[in-house]
């Protein structure tokens, strides 16, 4: 059968005009092949069935899907098009997909052999036949560029999504450890405060106990023959204030040209008599020689320089319970007003084991007080004085500084260390970051990004700067109430 209409004719002709040319074509040389309907829901083959012809649609939708994990993936339903079967009919192949009736349908199948001799009968149908197919291809090619395009967004959505929760792990886990250290100082600061409490009785006792036997010590001298010369050695070792090493030997040196003897100025000296005339008046006090008297004014003196010792000890305990209990306040997270060069000190106080060997320069100017919680402020104090002392292996220079600046105070924490390099100071307030050989440690375990939290919870700010042989951590507070501690 001789056509004019050719395969380009058609391509500019509507679907349903091609449709139904290649319907009407089949029915005359197939004679009417039977009308099948099925309801929603029926499956018209599954996925790896042989088939043995094509389905042409007349109504209604099929849905094109395959399993996959246990749940459908829909291919096509809409882009199905009127012919069912493609791959089948051009591979001869197993079925590629499950087909499933979406709607109320009316099908017609037609077997391949049937098929086959129709479009060997017909160039007309041929030409129809293969324009269908091929606009079904092509919405099938279509539906997949969108399926591709879709996975394409999901998989960036994916990527954001994943990154998201990867920044939000991160962040629950710096926050977690941030929680546990923040547990461990509280519960550092209890111990501190519960040490300092069972610590302030006894040193007390200790300290009245020492004027007692000082005065009683004075009442007994007083009342022995030459008395009043062991009196006063005993309160000249009380009073009389420390010379360093150097010192003594200059006066030992002083005294022996003068008395012209070694072994009695190394004997003055030893109970601090450091010149001649203080000599004579110790001499005149004595009845006899004080050559005589030196074994038991020698005595003397040291009991006055343990007297002193015990004193001069309870006190440097009292004043270091006293820092440790104003430094832990465990009970005192209420905002007050508080001067920060008394939490400074108390806070260099409990570091005096480590300062030593360490020059500490106080540049404290006259300041306002300002609205803080003041223990947790001490933690900032214990962490970055720390730091410092670490960087600097406790030998260097410290400096502590303090200033008014509109509406804040600034609190400068100076040392001499070696420095903090470049690539790591935008990392020194992430959690957990180090460069103490791989450790996982800064300070005293509080951490510098603990240190930035409480700051910035008290409305502060805190930034660093470093070279080789000076570091600056400045801390500034606002005066006025504005916090969130």
């Amino acid at each position: 059968m001789v056509t004019s209409r050719t395969l380009l004719n058609l391509l500019d002709e509507p679907d349903e005009e091609v449709e139904a040319r290649m319907i009407r074509a089949l029915d005359a040389l197939l004679i009417h092949p039977p009308r099948v309907a099925h309801p929603p829901g029926v499956m018209l083959f599954r996925q790896n069935d042989t088939l043995d012809g094509i389905y042409i649609l007349l109504k209604g939708q099929v849905k094109l899907y395959q399993e996959m994990e246990g749940r459908e993936v829909v291919f096509h339903s809409a882009t199905a098009g009127r012919i069912i079967g493609l791959l089948s009919l051009t591979r001869r192949s197993r079925a590629l997909f499950n087909c499933c009736t979406a709607t109320d349908l009316e099908l017609i199948h037609i077997p391949f052999e049937d098929l086959d001799r129709a479009l060997q009968q017909s160039e007309a149908l041929l030409v129809a036949f293969i324009t269908v197919l091929l606009r079904s291809m092509a919405r099938r090619s279509t539906r997949l560029v969108e399926l591709q395009r879709e996975v394409l967004s999901l998989n960036k959505h994916l990527a954001h999504e994943r990154d998201t929760l990867a920044r939000t792990l991160e962040e629950l886990q710096r926050t977690q450890n941030l929680l546990i250290e923040s547990e461990k100082m509280a519960t550092l600061g209890q111990m501190a405060a519960g040490v300092a409490h069972e610590l302030n009785n006894p040193v007390a006792a200790i300290d009245r106990s020492a004027d007692f036997l000082q005065q009683d010590l004075l009442n007994l001298v007083s009342e022995l023959h030459d008395g009043h010369a062991f009196e006063t050695m005993l309160r000249r070792a009380i009073e009389q204030p420390p010379v360093s090493t150097r010192e003594q030997r200059e006066h030992r040196k002083q005294l022996a040209a003068q008395l012209k003897n070694e072994q009695l100025a190394e004997s003055l000296v030893s109970m601090g008599i450091h010149d001649v005339e203080d000599y004579k008046r110790m001499d005149a006090l004595c009845s006899g020689p004080l050559d005589q008297h030196i074994p038991r004014l020698q005595s003397y003196y040291q009991i006055g320089r343990a007297l002193r010792n015990v004193r001069s000890c309870s006190q440097r305990i009292g004043g270091l319970v006293k820092s440790l209990r104003s430094y832990s306040r465990p009970d005192d997270n209420e905002i007050q007003e508080a001067d920060v060069q008394e939490g400074l000190e108390d806070t260099l106080s409990l570091f005096s084991n480590r300062l030593r060997d360490v020059t500490v320069e106080r540049v404290y100017r006259d300041v306002p007080l300002v609205h803080v919680s003041p223990g947790p402020l001490n933690q900032v104090w214990t962490n970055l004085i720390g730091n410092a002392l670490d960087a600097m292996k406790n030998q260097g220079q410290l400096a502590v500084e303090t200033q008014a600046a509109p509406d804040v105070v600034c609190v400068k924490i100076i040392d001499n260390g070696p420095g903090i390099a470049p690539e790591h100071l935008k990392k020194i307030f992430d959690a957990r970051f180090t460069t103490r050989q791989g450790r996982v440690e800064y300070g005293l375990g509080l951490g510098l990004p603990i240190t930035q939290a409480i700051v910035s919870r008290h409305g502060g700010t805190i930034r660093v700067e470093s070279r080789p042989g000076h570091t600056t951590f400045c801390v500034c507070l606002p005066i006025a109430q504005n916090s969130t501690v």
